[in-house]
């Protein structure tokens, strides 16, 4: 009995110990899923929380994004705002130069300009670094020739060095290779942002500009570029602040010596945004050596090339254009002011039937109404704009098989970009405000082709093709114009390459074979570029025929377009 006690007894206890189990295994499996749930409710409460903040960050972005586009907004209309009158003041006044003035008149136009530049370059200074502050900056990485480009920074800026009583020197390392890899524009702002702060602040003095290798890789040199002058130096509390925006040196905030303390912040910009550093040395009185480094790529030059620069006489004009310019230009323009510039640079330039509307609604429509060589677009104009009503023309002349005709955009809005924006549109060329007469006469000459034939095809000979009937599935049109694809762009190639390289000749040869092929298919406005090349060549003037490369295939293109309506 005793025994069976101890056994309930040991049952019992051990009933308990399972039971007492049992019971804080249910404890701390509601103490788990009492922390589960906690952590569920906090990982809900996170993702709730994370969920505003996406919210938030993404409107956050947005606005960032629209104050952006708002900003390069405003800035792209004060550009042009600002640089359409100084156009008006900057053409008129060297209108005035090439006219017959006394001494006394012509000290004053040369006041007006001066003062007028200064302003563009204010302008240009708050636009640039606008730009940098609002990271919208682009570098345009291309060759970097440093002998041409110094040659061009010295013929720019000596008559104002050789003013001020200085003597301007350029010592280039023979160990620089000729080609590099740069931006080749903002290097060379940069450097005559430096060297005109040199000639600023230095009078009967001299300026010498340095350029030395530092080291140098199979695929890289770096370059040290130095501007040093013998004028008043900077003291050395103000140097450690020269390259902040707006901030002047005492001698800088002086009436002599006029800017808006940004030059300096910019170039240090430019010169970070390229990879390079920038600094000064300089002592009060004993005059300043300003340089910047930056690492260059290194291009191959091909055995046997070597770079030289061919210097090209700016004789300010006689000033009409060589070859008389026959066919009326439309000129499209809401700022009267401009437009009578424009229209007295036309005249100077010896174009007299010009045409002019006021906003790209009256260009479509005049361009509807008359026959036109070229047309100069602003871009800005109210109703509709340059670039759409460039886009109108452009579908007309699709439509109605036209051949294109030269559409250069001529506008103050000179920020990144805006160049490929006209391209896009369909323009062909770009022009900024303020231009000179020679800018102007230069994108004309460019752009003058002839136009004896204004029509793509030569439709009576097409009609005749179109009436002959073939054997086989396709039409002798079809058959003609497939062959007519197949070897016209590759000859096209060869003929650039001849008339780039001068083989008058060759470039002769291969126009005419291009000539007989596109008239025996009727495509008459490109042949007709082809018959002025073969001209060129055959007079041994090949390089005049340059300008005319870039319409050629453009033209084969509009050909072939209206040839394939003619077969549907």
């Amino acid at each position: 009995m005793s025994n069976e006690n101890g056994e309930i007894e040991k049952l019992r206890r051990t009933i308990e110990q399972l039971s007492d189990q049992i019971i804080r295994s249910k404890e701390q499996e509601e103490r788990i899923l009492n922390e589960f749930s906690e952590m569920n409710n906090e990982l809900v409460t996170l993702q709730r929380l994370l969920a505003k903040n996406n919210a938030s960050l993404d409107a956050a972005r947005k606005e960032a994004v629209a104050a952006g586009e708002s900003k390069s907004s405003f800035i792209a209309v004060i550009s042009h705002d600002f640089r359409t009158p100084l156009n008006g003041i900057l053409g008129m006044a060297e209108l005035l130069q090439l006219s017959s003035l006394s001494e006394e008149q012509q000290n004053s136009v040369q006041v007006i300009q001066e003062a007028a530049r200064l302003l563009l370059k204010l302008i240009q200074d708050l636009l640039d670094f606008s730009k940098l502050e609002a990271g919208q900056m682009r570098l345009e990485i291309g060759e970097v020739e440093l002998e041409p480009t110094f040659k061009y920074i010295v013929r720019l800026l000596e008559p104002k060095v050789i003013q001020n009583g200085n003597q301007l020197a350029v010592d280039c390392d023979s160990r620089i290779s000729p080609v590099l890899e740069g931006d080749s524009t903002r290097i060379t702002q940069v450097l005559i942002n430096l060297i005109q702060n040199a000639n600023k602040f230095t009078n009967h003095g001299s300026i010498s500009i340095r350029v030395i290798l530092v080291e140098e890789s199979e695929s890289s040199q770096l370059i040290r570029f130095e501007v040093k002058d013998t004028g008043i130096g900077i003291a050395e509390e103000d140097q450690k602040m020269l390259f902040q925006p707006y901030v002047q040196t005492e001698q800088g905030r002086s009436k002599e010596y006029e800017g808006t303390g940004l030059g300096l912040s910019i170039c240090k910009s430019l010169v970070t945004l390229m990879g390079g550093q920038i600094g000064v040395i300089s002592r009060e009185g004993k005059g300043s050596t300003f340089w910047f480094e930056l690492p260059l790529g290194r291009k191959s030059q091909p055995k046997g090339t070597e770079v030289t620069t061919e210097e090209k006489p700016s004789d300010m004009m006689d000033s009409a254009i060589e070859e008389p310019y026959s066919w009326p230009i439309l000129l499209a323009d809401d700022n009267g002011i401009n437009r009578q510039v424009v229209l007295m640079q036309l005249k100077k330039l010896g174009i007299t039937q010009v045409d002019y509307v006021s906003n790209g609604e009256e260009a479509v429509s005049a361009f509807l109404s008359k026959k036109y060589g070229m047309i100069l677009m602003d871009n800005m104009m109210p109703i509709m704009d340059g670039l759409e009503a460039t886009r109108k023309i452009r579908a007309i002349e699709q439509d109605e098989m036209r051949h294109a005709i030269p559409i250069i955009a001529m506008t103050g809005n000179v920020m990144d970009g805006e160049r490929e924006k006209c391209l896009e549109a369909g323009m062909n060329d770009f022009i900024g405000k303020p231009f000179s007469l020679e800018s102007l006469r230069g994108v004309i000459q460019q752009w003058q082709h002839p136009l004896e034939s204004s029509e793509i095809l030569n439709m009576s000979i097409v009609s005749e093709i179109a009436e002959l009937n073939n054997d086989g599935d396709q039409t002798l049109l079809e058959m003609l114009l497939d062959m007519y694809r197949a070897e016209t762009p590759g000859k096209i190639e060869v003929l650039r390459r001849h008339v780039v390289s001068g083989d008058h000749n060759a470039a002769a040869e291969c126009a005419h074979d291009l000539k007989s092929g596109s008239l025996s298919l009727g495509i008459e406005y490109c042949s007709t570029l082809f018959a002025r090349i073969e001209q060129f060549a055959k007079t041994g003037q090949v390089m005049k025929a340059e300008p005319l490369l870039d319409a050629l295939m453009p033209a084969y293109q509009e050909a072939c377009q209206a040839l394939e309506k003619v077969i549907i």
